[in-house]
């Protein structure tokens, strides 16, 4: 019997049940708006979480001033509370309202693809990046679509998400055990989207992100060069209130004789461009350089 398999753990999957049809039915933007509006709160309230905010937007925005940089992290934190509330309403509401809420800039990207080769789709976590997986129907492409996700801790919520995102057609391959299926699926002709933003950790490729060294995931570049298949970079912003643009970029190409290192260098420029350009929609909350330690160090002195 799986231990994670607990009655708490059936609890709150219940509790979710009753709960997620009353979500659904409130329209997206007003989710949004009570988002923002706790992402406000936070900013006061989270006080290590906000240190973190301002320090990743000097390192990405060095010509800005303390007074810019404490009214951008402020923006942040609501568009990022507003982004995560909203994924919530959006993984319960129904697909024809989900593609309602979203446009698509870049089709000839996704067109103009190899019918017989994959290619991987290089996700930010920005916008509300969990409505990607629900837009399927607003592609102009019969490619299949999947995307390497991380299993909830709770396994009855974990099967019931994937359950429902794969009736809109994305397979969802888990990180743990999933990267052989994935494979298959890229082989196969599929575009399969890779959260690439996030600190990697060990397991990662030390490389400097705006100038700053950190761990980066070599899986988006070394599955590109095995099976020879553009990375296309999707910018997800917030257009307004519950709505948002999915732009589905110019496709990057990766020389097979590159060592792992050299071959994630290469999306640096585009990660960095896109993270720049739309800074309040990326989830600067993360500690993408891992610079809670040089924080509390600081305040020590």
């Amino acid at each position: 019997m799986n231990s994670d398999r607990t009655f708490s753990n059936k609890l709150a999957y219940y509790a979710l049940l009753i709960v997620e049809k009353p979500i659904g039915l409130i329209p997206t933007s007003w989710i949004w708006r009570l988002g923002a509006a706790l992402g406000s709160l936070g900013f006061k309230l989270a006080k290590e979480r906000r240190a973190i905010v301002i320090e990743n937007l000097k390192i990405v925005h060095p010509e800005l001033s303390e007074a810019e940089i404490q009214s951008l992290a402020k923006t942040v934190f609501r568009t990022s509370f507003a982004n995560l509330f909203s994924s919530v309403n959006t993984g319960f509401i129904s697909t024809k309202r989900v593609t309602k809420l979203v446009t698509i800039e870049g089709q000839e990207n996704l067109r103009n693809l190899d019918p017989k080769k994959g290619c991987i789709l290089l996700i930010f976590h920005m916008g509300n990046w969990e409505v990607l997986s629900r837009i399927n129907s607003l592609f102009d492409t019969d490619k299949p679509t999947g995307a390497m996700f991380r299993p909830l801790n709770n396994p009855y919520i974990n099967d019931h998400v994937i359950k429902n995102r794969e009736k809109d057609g994305t397979l969802l391959f888990s990180r743990k055990r999933g990267l052989i299926l994935a494979s298959k699926f890229l082989r196969a002709g599929g575009m399969l989207g890779i959260l690439t933003d996030q600190h990697a950790g060990h397991p990662g490729v030390k490389l400097p992100l705006f100038g700053k060294m950190t761990s980066i995931t070599p899986l988006t570049a070394t599955l590109a060069q095995k099976y020879q298949c553009p990375v296309i970079p999707i910018a997800l912003t917030t257009t307004a209130p519950g709505r948002w643009n999915a732009h589905y970029q110019d496709p990057i190409f990766i020389p097979k004789d590159l060592d792992k290192t050299a071959a994630t260098a290469l999306l640096i420029p585009t990660m960095e461009r896109i993270m720049r350009e739309h800074t309040t929609d990326i989830f600067w909350l993360h500690d993408y350089w891992k610079i809670k330690e040089e924080i509390r160090n600081r305040n020590k002195e």
